[in-house]
């Protein structure tokens, strides 16, 4: 486990963003914390020009910031991409991909269902779609299929 010590102080000014995402990599939470709050605004204007029905400012936002920190964890000193480079493609990813789920359609079905206990008509409130369903005939295939051979 690291612990910090008291009397290193970093001036993360001075450093270039690689540098600090490497600390922050490291396990230093300071460094962290810092490029969290440099590329906050940077977040906040990818999230501007992006829009989701349903959904508050706010949560593209997060979604721009789950992008952020993963760009953080994954970014490769070693590739020749600049660290603004690689988090704001992992940014408009992250925002475009919460897009793209939020609105497909996947859930429809389970979203519009229609409920068995609900009164058949308005006024005949005793009688519900269950009762008409449970009530009807269920064939049975092999029964079916004697019946047809019979026949």
């Amino acid at each position: 486990m690291l612990v910090p010590s008291c009397d290193t102080t970093h001036n993360y000014e001075d450093m270039t963003d690689e540098d600090i995402v490497a600390e922050a990599r490291d396990g230093s939470s300071d460094a962290l914390d810092y490029i969290i709050q440099k590329y906050r605004n940077f977040v906040r204007a990818k999230a501007r020009s992006y829009f989701l029905i349903g959904a508050d400012r706010e949560d593209i936002v997060q979604e721009g910031m789950i992008g952020l920190y993963k760009a953080i964890r994954d970014f490769r000193s070693d590739k020749l991409s600049s660290f603004r480079a690689f988090a704001e493609l992992c940014i408009t990813r992250q925002i475009i991909t919460a897009i793209k789920t939020a609105t497909r359609q996947k859930h429809v079905p389970l979203n519009s269902y229609v409920s068995l206990n609900k009164p058949l008509f308005e006024e005949d409130s005793d009688r519900t779609l269950y009762d008409v369903v449970s009530t009807a005939k269920v064939s049975d295939p092999e029964e079916m299929v004697i019946h047809r051979e019979d026949v």
